[in-house]
Protein backbone atom coordinates (compact mmCIF):
# COMPACT_ATOMS: atom_id res chain seq x y z
CA UNK A 1 0.00 0.00 0.00
CA UNK A 2 1.43 3.27 -0.93
CA UNK A 3 2.57 5.79 1.68
CA UNK A 4 0.51 8.69 2.43
CA UNK A 5 2.89 11.34 3.01
CA UNK A 6 0.02 14.24 2.51
CA UNK A 7 -2.43 12.46 4.93
CA UNK A 8 0.67 12.15 7.57
CA UNK A 9 2.09 14.97 6.90
CA UNK A 10 -1.23 17.21 7.68
CA UNK A 11 -1.47 15.08 10.99
CA UNK A 12 2.04 16.86 11.91
CA UNK A 13 1.02 20.33 10.98
CA UNK A 14 0.99 21.56 14.55
CA UNK A 15 4.73 20.14 15.09
CA UNK A 16 5.58 21.46 11.98
CA UNK A 17 4.59 24.92 12.77
CA UNK A 18 5.89 24.97 16.57
CA UNK A 19 9.23 24.13 15.26
CA UNK A 20 9.08 26.90 12.70
CA UNK A 21 8.15 29.24 15.77
CA UNK A 22 11.07 27.88 18.38
CA UNK A 23 13.40 28.76 15.47
CA UNK A 24 11.95 32.06 14.26
CA UNK A 25 12.14 33.49 17.96
CA UNK A 26 15.55 32.59 18.50
CA UNK A 27 17.13 33.29 15.37
CA UNK A 28 21.08 33.25 14.53
CA UNK A 29 23.34 34.89 12.21
CA UNK A 30 25.16 32.36 9.43
CA UNK A 31 28.41 31.02 11.48
CA UNK A 32 27.01 31.24 14.69
CA UNK A 33 23.88 28.74 14.47
CA UNK A 34 25.09 26.74 18.07
CA UNK A 35 21.49 26.67 19.31
CA UNK A 36 20.31 25.66 16.19
CA UNK A 37 22.41 23.21 15.33
CA UNK A 38 21.98 22.19 18.92
CA UNK A 39 18.12 21.74 18.34
CA UNK A 40 18.20 19.96 15.32
CA UNK A 41 20.46 17.25 16.40
CA UNK A 42 18.91 16.45 19.40
CA UNK A 43 15.32 16.23 17.42
CA UNK A 44 16.80 13.81 15.04
CA UNK A 45 18.15 11.89 17.30
CA UNK A 46 14.59 11.65 19.72
CA UNK A 47 13.47 10.27 16.34
CA UNK A 48 15.74 7.58 16.34
CA UNK A 49 17.80 9.44 13.71
CA UNK A 50 21.84 8.73 13.67
CA UNK A 51 23.69 11.92 13.41
CA UNK A 52 26.48 13.93 12.85
CA UNK A 53 27.31 17.48 13.77
CA UNK A 54 30.24 18.46 11.23
CA UNK A 55 31.92 21.52 12.61
CA UNK A 56 31.21 24.90 10.73
CA UNK A 57 29.04 23.07 8.72
CA UNK A 58 25.95 22.13 10.31
CA UNK A 59 24.14 18.65 11.12
CA UNK A 60 23.89 15.41 8.95
CA UNK A 61 21.35 12.67 9.47
CA UNK A 62 21.00 9.47 8.26
CA UNK A 63 17.97 6.84 7.63
CA UNK A 64 18.77 3.86 6.76
CA UNK A 65 15.82 2.07 4.62
CA UNK A 66 14.65 -1.58 5.08
CA UNK A 67 15.79 -2.03 1.93
CA UNK A 68 19.19 -1.71 0.06
CA UNK A 69 19.31 0.87 -2.62
CA UNK A 70 20.52 4.44 -3.52
CA UNK A 71 21.17 8.01 -1.14
CA UNK A 72 18.71 10.72 -1.96
CA UNK A 73 20.16 14.04 0.08
CA UNK A 74 17.40 16.36 1.24
CA UNK A 75 18.48 20.09 2.36
CA UNK A 76 17.27 22.60 4.35
CA UNK A 77 19.59 25.91 5.23
CA UNK A 78 19.42 27.43 9.02
CA UNK A 79 20.72 31.01 9.37
CA UNK A 80 19.00 34.57 9.29
CA UNK A 81 19.98 37.23 8.83
CA UNK A 82 20.87 40.83 10.25
CA UNK A 83 17.65 42.42 10.03
CA UNK A 84 15.78 44.25 12.71
CA UNK A 85 12.61 42.18 12.55
CA UNK A 86 8.79 44.35 12.60
CA UNK A 87 5.96 42.82 14.62
CA UNK A 88 3.81 43.67 11.27
CA UNK A 89 3.79 41.83 8.02
CA UNK A 90 3.67 43.82 4.65
CA UNK A 91 -0.29 44.06 4.45
CA UNK A 92 -0.12 45.28 8.48
CA UNK A 93 -1.04 42.20 10.07
CA UNK A 94 0.21 41.20 13.43
CA UNK A 95 2.57 38.14 12.81
CA UNK A 96 2.17 34.41 14.52
CA UNK A 97 5.16 35.09 16.26
CA UNK A 98 8.35 37.68 16.03
CA UNK A 99 12.29 37.08 16.99
CA UNK A 100 13.61 37.96 20.13
CA UNK A 101 16.50 38.61 19.32
CA UNK A 102 17.65 42.05 18.63
CA UNK A 103 18.46 42.98 14.81
CA UNK A 104 18.07 39.34 13.83
CA UNK A 105 15.46 38.30 12.06
CA UNK A 106 14.71 34.78 9.73
CA UNK A 107 13.84 36.92 6.90
CA UNK A 108 14.23 34.47 4.27
CA UNK A 109 12.39 31.60 5.45
CA UNK A 110 14.99 29.26 6.71
CA UNK A 111 13.39 28.87 10.03
CA UNK A 112 10.32 27.24 7.67
CA UNK A 113 12.66 25.06 5.32
CA UNK A 114 14.03 23.21 8.41
CA UNK A 115 10.76 22.94 10.32
CA UNK A 116 9.80 21.36 6.84
CA UNK A 117 12.33 19.01 6.93
CA UNK A 118 12.43 18.25 10.26
CA UNK A 119 9.01 17.48 10.23
CA UNK A 120 9.34 15.13 6.91
CA UNK A 121 12.62 13.40 8.75
CA UNK A 122 10.12 11.81 11.40
CA UNK A 123 7.53 10.90 8.54
CA UNK A 124 10.66 8.76 6.72
CA UNK A 125 11.68 7.26 10.38
CA UNK A 126 8.40 6.20 11.08
CA UNK A 127 8.59 4.57 7.12
CA UNK A 128 12.29 4.01 6.74
CA UNK A 129 11.19 -0.09 6.66
CA UNK A 130 9.73 0.64 3.59
CA UNK A 131 12.38 2.93 2.11
CA UNK A 132 14.80 1.40 -0.80
CA UNK A 133 18.14 2.87 0.00
CA UNK A 134 19.34 5.68 2.72
CA UNK A 135 17.75 8.91 2.84
CA UNK A 136 20.67 11.57 4.02
CA UNK A 137 19.31 14.75 5.77
CA UNK A 138 21.54 18.24 5.24
CA UNK A 139 21.00 21.21 7.55
CA UNK A 140 23.25 23.66 6.39
CA UNK A 141 24.57 26.44 8.59
CA UNK A 142 25.66 30.23 6.76
CA UNK A 143 24.36 29.99 3.39
CA UNK A 144 23.63 33.74 3.92
CA UNK A 145 27.49 34.80 4.19
CA UNK A 146 29.63 32.74 4.79
CA UNK A 147 29.34 29.20 3.04
CA UNK A 148 29.52 26.40 5.22
CA UNK A 149 28.51 24.30 3.01
CA UNK A 150 32.09 23.58 2.16
CA UNK A 151 32.35 22.04 5.43
CA UNK A 152 29.17 19.90 4.27
CA UNK A 153 30.26 18.85 1.33
CA UNK A 154 34.34 18.18 2.54
CA UNK A 155 32.54 15.89 5.47
CA UNK A 156 30.82 14.28 2.84
CA UNK A 157 33.55 13.38 0.82
CA UNK A 158 36.03 12.45 2.98
CA UNK A 159 33.31 9.52 3.94
CA UNK A 160 33.45 8.68 0.90
CA UNK A 161 29.43 9.60 0.25
CA UNK A 162 28.21 10.12 -3.13
CA UNK A 163 25.00 10.84 -3.09
CA UNK A 164 22.19 9.87 -6.40
CA UNK A 165 19.68 13.13 -5.83
CA UNK A 166 19.18 15.90 -3.81
CA UNK A 167 15.84 17.66 -3.40
CA UNK A 168 15.48 21.37 -1.95
CA UNK A 169 12.59 23.83 -1.05
CA UNK A 170 12.62 27.02 -0.77
CA UNK A 171 9.64 29.27 0.34
CA UNK A 172 8.24 32.24 -2.49
CA UNK A 173 6.46 35.18 -1.22
CA UNK A 174 5.63 35.70 -4.57
CA UNK A 175 3.58 32.91 -5.31
CA UNK A 176 0.00 31.53 -3.58
CA UNK A 177 0.26 29.84 -0.08
CA UNK A 178 0.36 26.15 -0.80
CA UNK A 179 1.15 26.00 -4.71
CA UNK A 180 4.47 24.38 -5.54
CA UNK A 181 6.48 26.09 -8.40
CA UNK A 182 8.97 22.56 -10.14
CA UNK A 183 10.33 23.31 -13.47
CA UNK A 184 13.58 21.89 -15.41
CA UNK A 185 16.30 24.09 -16.05
CA UNK A 186 17.39 27.22 -14.91
CA UNK A 187 15.98 28.76 -11.55
CA UNK A 188 18.15 30.90 -9.80
CA UNK A 189 20.99 33.02 -10.86
CA UNK A 190 24.04 32.66 -10.50
CA UNK A 191 26.22 35.96 -9.55
CA UNK A 192 29.72 38.04 -9.36
CA UNK A 193 30.09 41.00 -7.24
CA UNK A 194 32.08 44.35 -7.90
CA UNK A 195 33.21 46.57 -5.52
CA UNK A 196 35.20 49.42 -6.87
CA UNK A 197 37.22 52.24 -5.41
CA UNK A 198 38.24 55.17 -7.55
CA UNK A 199 41.54 57.33 -7.04
CA UNK A 200 41.10 61.01 -7.75
CA UNK A 201 42.48 63.99 -6.14
CA UNK A 202 40.46 66.13 -4.18
CA UNK A 203 40.04 69.77 -3.27
CA UNK A 204 38.05 73.16 -2.83
CA UNK A 205 34.84 72.88 -4.44
CA UNK A 206 35.38 76.28 -5.98
CA UNK A 207 38.43 75.15 -8.45
CA UNK A 208 37.81 71.63 -9.77
CA UNK A 209 40.24 72.46 -12.16
CA UNK A 210 42.79 71.84 -9.75
CA UNK A 211 41.12 68.65 -8.50
CA UNK A 212 40.42 64.96 -10.38
CA UNK A 213 36.87 64.39 -8.88
CA UNK A 214 36.23 60.55 -8.64
CA UNK A 215 32.52 61.34 -8.48
CA UNK A 216 32.41 62.70 -11.73
CA UNK A 217 34.37 59.35 -12.94
CA UNK A 218 31.47 56.96 -11.35
CA UNK A 219 28.96 59.06 -12.58
CA UNK A 220 30.68 57.85 -16.54
CA UNK A 221 31.34 54.61 -15.20
CA UNK A 222 27.54 54.24 -13.97
CA UNK A 223 26.31 55.27 -17.55
CA UNK A 224 28.51 52.66 -18.72
CA UNK A 225 27.69 49.92 -17.14
CA UNK A 226 23.85 50.49 -17.65
CA UNK A 227 24.29 50.52 -21.12
CA UNK A 228 27.19 47.65 -21.12
CA UNK A 229 24.45 45.05 -20.55
CA UNK A 230 22.31 46.13 -23.34
CA UNK A 231 25.11 46.63 -26.07
CA UNK A 232 26.91 43.22 -25.21
CA UNK A 233 24.43 41.10 -24.15
CA UNK A 234 21.56 39.02 -26.11
CA UNK A 235 18.37 40.31 -25.26
CA UNK A 236 17.08 36.48 -24.48
CA UNK A 237 20.14 36.24 -21.93
CA UNK A 238 18.69 36.90 -19.24
CA UNK A 239 21.28 38.65 -17.13
CA UNK A 240 20.96 41.82 -14.49
CA UNK A 241 23.53 44.76 -13.23
CA UNK A 242 23.39 46.59 -10.25
CA UNK A 243 24.43 49.33 -7.87
CA UNK A 244 23.49 49.35 -4.71
CA UNK A 245 26.09 51.37 -2.58
CA UNK A 246 28.25 54.78 -3.79
CA UNK A 247 30.12 56.07 -0.89
CA UNK A 248 32.05 59.66 -1.38
CA UNK A 249 32.79 63.06 -0.28
CA UNK A 250 31.64 65.01 3.53
CA UNK A 251 30.84 68.02 2.18
CA UNK A 252 29.08 70.18 -1.03
CA UNK A 253 31.96 72.14 -1.21
CA UNK A 254 35.21 69.99 -0.93
CA UNK A 255 35.67 67.36 -3.63
CA UNK A 256 36.84 64.05 -2.15
CA UNK A 257 39.80 61.90 -3.22
CA UNK A 258 37.86 58.54 -3.66
CA UNK A 259 34.82 56.94 -4.50
CA UNK A 260 33.75 53.70 -3.69
CA UNK A 261 30.58 51.48 -5.59
CA UNK A 262 29.43 48.40 -4.76
CA UNK A 263 27.56 46.20 -6.58
CA UNK A 264 26.24 42.72 -8.17
CA UNK A 265 25.59 41.35 -11.53
CA UNK A 266 23.60 37.83 -12.02
CA UNK A 267 22.89 35.60 -14.66
CA UNK A 268 21.74 32.26 -15.98
CA UNK A 269 24.85 31.26 -18.44
CA UNK A 270 27.99 31.23 -16.73
CA UNK A 271 29.62 31.50 -19.61
CA UNK A 272 27.85 35.50 -20.79
CA UNK A 273 28.56 36.10 -17.11
CA UNK A 274 32.54 35.59 -17.20
CA UNK A 275 32.67 37.11 -20.72
CA UNK A 276 30.02 40.03 -19.17
CA UNK A 277 33.00 40.32 -16.05
CA UNK A 278 35.61 41.02 -18.41
CA UNK A 279 33.60 43.28 -20.18
CA UNK A 280 33.06 45.56 -17.19
CA UNK A 281 36.68 45.68 -15.69
CA UNK A 282 37.42 46.98 -19.26
CA UNK A 283 34.83 49.73 -18.94
CA UNK A 284 35.58 50.91 -15.40
CA UNK A 285 39.63 50.39 -16.05
CA UNK A 286 39.71 53.26 -19.14
CA UNK A 287 36.74 55.16 -18.10
CA UNK A 288 38.95 55.94 -15.22
CA UNK A 289 42.03 55.99 -17.04
CA UNK A 290 40.25 58.64 -19.59
CA UNK A 291 39.09 61.08 -16.23
CA UNK A 292 42.94 60.86 -14.73
CA UNK A 293 41.85 58.20 -11.78
CA UNK A 294 43.06 54.64 -11.06
CA UNK A 295 40.01 52.07 -10.12
CA UNK A 296 41.26 49.41 -8.11
CA UNK A 297 39.05 46.34 -7.73
CA UNK A 298 38.84 45.69 -3.99
CA UNK A 299 36.59 42.47 -4.71
CA UNK A 300 35.52 40.82 -8.30
CA UNK A 301 34.92 37.24 -7.36
CA UNK A 302 34.85 34.74 -10.11
CA UNK A 303 31.23 34.06 -11.56
CA UNK A 304 29.32 31.64 -9.31
CA UNK A 305 27.00 29.19 -10.32
CA UNK A 306 23.42 28.95 -11.72
CA UNK A 307 20.79 26.62 -10.35
CA UNK A 308 20.04 24.23 -13.13
CA UNK A 309 17.44 21.67 -11.94
CA UNK A 310 17.63 18.15 -13.48
CA UNK A 311 15.13 17.66 -16.38
CA UNK A 312 14.27 13.98 -15.21
CA UNK A 313 14.40 14.44 -11.18
CA UNK A 314 12.06 17.66 -12.30
CA UNK A 315 9.60 15.68 -14.38
CA UNK A 316 9.22 13.13 -11.16
CA UNK A 317 9.40 15.54 -8.67
CA UNK A 318 6.63 17.12 -10.57
CA UNK A 319 4.29 14.08 -11.07
CA UNK A 320 4.80 12.98 -7.26
CA UNK A 321 3.55 16.04 -5.91
CA UNK A 322 0.59 16.63 -8.78
CA UNK A 323 -0.22 13.08 -7.44
CA UNK A 324 0.53 14.04 -3.42
CA UNK A 325 -1.37 17.43 -3.67
CA UNK A 326 -3.51 17.90 -6.54
CA UNK A 327 -2.80 18.80 -10.14
CA UNK A 328 -3.66 22.64 -9.82
CA UNK A 329 -1.05 22.80 -6.94
CA UNK A 330 1.87 22.31 -9.01
CA UNK A 331 3.26 24.65 -11.69
CA UNK A 332 6.16 25.96 -13.67
CA UNK A 333 8.14 28.14 -11.58
CA UNK A 334 9.05 31.66 -12.69
CA UNK A 335 13.11 31.63 -12.53
CA UNK A 336 14.43 33.64 -9.75
CA UNK A 337 17.55 36.20 -10.53
CA UNK A 338 18.33 35.67 -6.44
CA UNK A 339 21.16 32.74 -5.46
CA UNK A 340 21.64 30.38 -3.56
CA UNK A 341 24.22 27.75 -2.14
CA UNK A 342 22.35 24.59 -3.96
CA UNK A 343 24.12 25.17 -6.86
CA UNK A 344 27.25 23.54 -5.49
CA UNK A 345 25.12 20.13 -4.68
CA UNK A 346 24.00 20.21 -8.05
CA UNK A 347 27.85 20.24 -9.24
CA UNK A 348 27.92 16.91 -7.64
CA UNK A 349 24.91 15.19 -8.05
CA UNK A 350 21.55 15.28 -10.28
CA UNK A 351 18.54 16.72 -8.87
CA UNK A 352 15.53 19.71 -8.21
CA UNK A 353 15.23 22.73 -6.50
CA UNK A 354 11.75 23.71 -5.91
CA UNK A 355 9.59 27.06 -4.66
CA UNK A 356 6.46 26.29 -1.83
CA UNK A 357 4.24 29.31 -2.39
CA UNK A 358 3.54 31.64 1.00
CA UNK A 359 1.62 34.56 -0.65
CA UNK A 360 -1.19 35.19 1.45
CA UNK A 361 -2.54 38.57 1.01
CA UNK A 362 -5.79 37.59 3.00
CA UNK A 363 -3.67 37.11 5.91
CA UNK A 364 -0.91 40.20 4.99
CA UNK A 365 1.93 37.72 3.92
CA UNK A 366 2.94 40.01 0.96
CA UNK A 367 6.51 41.04 1.59
CA UNK A 368 9.71 40.11 -0.09
CA UNK A 369 12.27 37.83 1.57
CA UNK A 370 15.23 40.08 3.45
CA UNK A 371 12.56 42.66 4.98
CA UNK A 372 11.80 43.10 8.21
CA UNK A 373 7.89 42.48 7.43
CA UNK A 374 8.58 39.39 6.08
CA UNK A 375 6.40 36.28 7.00
CA UNK A 376 5.20 32.47 6.33
CA UNK A 377 1.84 31.61 5.66
CA UNK A 378 2.24 28.99 8.82
CA UNK A 379 -0.78 27.04 7.53
CA UNK A 380 0.92 25.01 4.16
CA UNK A 381 4.64 24.17 5.74
CA UNK A 382 3.12 20.68 6.39
CA UNK A 383 2.88 20.70 2.39
CA UNK A 384 6.81 21.05 2.20
CA UNK A 385 7.24 19.02 4.94
CA UNK A 386 4.76 16.30 2.37
CA UNK A 387 6.84 16.94 -0.56
CA UNK A 388 10.19 16.30 0.96
CA UNK A 389 9.46 12.83 2.27
CA UNK A 390 7.50 12.34 -0.88
CA UNK A 391 9.96 13.38 -3.77
CA UNK A 392 12.59 11.27 -1.63
CA UNK A 393 10.80 8.16 -1.84
CA UNK A 394 10.67 8.43 -5.72
CA UNK A 395 14.03 9.33 -6.03
CA UNK A 396 15.35 6.37 -4.27
CA UNK A 397 14.08 4.23 -7.18
CA UNK A 398 15.10 6.59 -9.92
CA UNK A 399 18.44 5.96 -11.61
CA UNK A 400 20.87 8.70 -12.55
CA UNK A 401 20.03 9.80 -16.28
CA UNK A 402 23.13 8.26 -18.26
CA UNK A 403 24.38 11.37 -20.03
CA UNK A 404 24.44 13.68 -16.23
CA UNK A 405 27.66 13.76 -15.62
CA UNK A 406 29.26 15.41 -12.24
CA UNK A 407 31.94 18.72 -12.20
CA UNK A 408 35.17 16.75 -12.34
CA UNK A 409 36.87 19.75 -10.05
CA UNK A 410 37.92 18.47 -6.70
CA UNK A 411 36.20 20.54 -3.95
CA UNK A 412 38.55 23.28 -3.70
CA UNK A 413 39.07 23.73 -7.23
CA UNK A 414 35.44 23.77 -7.53
CA UNK A 415 35.03 26.92 -4.71
CA UNK A 416 37.81 28.90 -5.94
CA UNK A 417 37.16 29.03 -9.64
CA UNK A 418 33.29 29.77 -8.90
CA UNK A 419 34.42 32.92 -6.29
CA UNK A 420 32.80 31.11 -3.04
CA UNK A 421 34.58 32.83 -0.24
CA UNK A 422 35.98 29.73 1.98
CA UNK A 423 34.55 30.10 5.41
CA UNK A 424 36.15 29.53 8.78
CA UNK A 425 37.45 26.46 9.70
CA UNK A 426 39.43 25.58 6.30
CA UNK A 427 42.04 23.70 6.48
Amino acid sequence: MAIQWNEEALALSDLCIDLRRKLHRHPELSSKEEATVALIDQFLKDQGIRTQVVEHGGVLGWIEGGKPGRTVLLRADIDALPIEEEAANGGGLPKSCVSEVKGVQHACGHDGHTAMLLTAAKLLQAHREDLEGTVLLCFERGEEATMNIYHIMKALEKAGIHPDSVFGLHVSPHTPAGTLQIQAGPLMAGMFSFHVRLQGRGGHGSRPDLCINPIDCYAAIGQALAALRMRTVSPFEPLTISTGLVQSGTKSNILPDTCLFKGTVRFYNREVGLAFQAKLRHVVEHIAEAYDCTAHFEKLNAPGFPLNNDAAYAKTAAEVCRELLGEATVMEAEPWMGTDSFPLYLQRMPGVYAFLGMRNEARGITADVHTSRHDLDESVLWKGAAAHAACAEAFLKQPRPQDWKPNPLDLDTLFEQAGYLFPEGRD
